[in-house]
């Protein structure tokens, strides 16, 4: 057994506190593992930061919806239905609106993502300016801003011979009339935000057109306005049904226009039926399209018995006939029917 001696003692300790120098030294030239780096999240591919020359990727702008008119080129007095048609691989529509000559338009959503408005092409304008904004699934809006051209029509002119007080109301009556008027302009200007008739319009009675719409008329050889409607011949008491569904807005014994009875189908469209000899609706009443509303007569201004027929959309008197187009039924088909008669 060896014996250690001071001296062997003195060196054994101080080459181990060497030892322990050096091996600290080696232990403090070794790296310090690298610290965990957080997970990020993956980049949205709508966008991308732009930063030291990295090019900005960013989602291409939804495609413009199409625009249909229906008719393509619609005749002074016309009723225009239009439809907003999502692009095949665009982002599909969330919200539209659309305003023509001032008036905001009421649009439904078809079925498939498209919108359905309609617009008056009103006589003696030769186009009409529709603004749509839609607003995408993704939020991107676009304003589209078009002109439809209006074309041309003819229109007859006839003279009339009526009771002079039809011609020159006495102040009583005149006061009366501009009652009357007013009452007629706040009905139609009232719009209902969703469609109340479907499918298809009929003609409200049997009989031969006598007067066609636009039809310039003077009263005892006075120019005094133009036929606003469609005049059907008949015998005083024959049967007059509703167009097409809705609700009775007005039925009233009016100094111009007689009994008469408006009905409301909705997105700004009326129909209105003068002349009668009988009412047989009330306000508020929700009809059903071929329902017996009255029976033709001569009350009011008139020259003989038979029933004026009009249209108007937001109070612009368009051409019922209009109304009758195959393809504006088409496009009836694909509205929703309505669910409950409204109040």
């Amino acid at each position: 057994m060896r014996t250690w001696n001071r001296r062997d003692l003195c060196v054994r300790t101080v080459g181990v506190q060497l030892l322990a120098v050096l091996g600290l030294a080696s232990c403090a030239n070794v790296p310090e593992p690298p610290a965990p780096v957080p997970a990020l999240d993956p980049p949205r591919l709508e966008r991308v930061r732009f930063d030291e020359g990295l090019l900005e990727l960013l989602p291409p702008l939804p495609l413009a919806p199409r625009l249909r008119w229906v008719p393509e080129v619609p005749g002074e007095g016309w009723l225009i239905a239009f439809l907003l048609e999502p692009q095949p691989r665009s982002l599909p529509l969330f919200e539209a609106d659309a305003r023509a000559g001032g008036r905001d338009l009421a649009l439904v959503a078809l079925a498939g993502g498209s919108y359905l408005g309609l617009v008056a092409a009103p006589l003696g304008e030769q186009q009409v300016s529709v603004e749509v904004l839609v607003v995408f699934a993704d939020g991107t809006r676009l304003t589209q801003r078009l002109s439809l051209r209006i074309g041309a029509r003819e229109f007859s002119a006839t003279s009339l011979r009526v009771a002079h007080r039809f011609t020159d109301p006495d102040s009583l009556m005149r006061e009366r009339i501009a009652q009357e008027r007013e009452t007629v302009r706040a009905t139609l200007r009232s719009v209902t935000d969703v469609p109340l008739w479907h499918g298809a319009f009929i003609r409200p009675a049997e009989g031969r057109t006598t007067s066609p719409f636009g039809q310039r008329r003077l009263f005892n050889r006075e120019l005094r306005n133009r036929h606003t409607g469609l005049d059907i011949d008949g015998d005083t008491g024959d049967p007059v049904y509703a167009s097409n569904s809705g609700r009775v807005a007005l039925s009233r014994d009016l100094f111009y226009s007689g009994n008469s009875v408006y009905i409301d189908h909705g997105l700004g469209l009326y129909t209105a039926y003068f002349h009668l000899s009988r009412r047989e609706v009330t306000e508020g009443q929700w009809l059903e399209k071929g329902e017996l509303i009255g029976r033709i007569g001569a009350t009011g201004r008139v020259t003989g018995s038979h029933l004026h027929w009009g249209a108007y959309l937001q109070g612009i008197p368009v051409d019922p006939l209009s109304l009758l187009d195959p393809d504006f039924a088409r496009l009836g088909q694909r509205l929703p029917r309505p669910a409950v008669a409204l109040p």
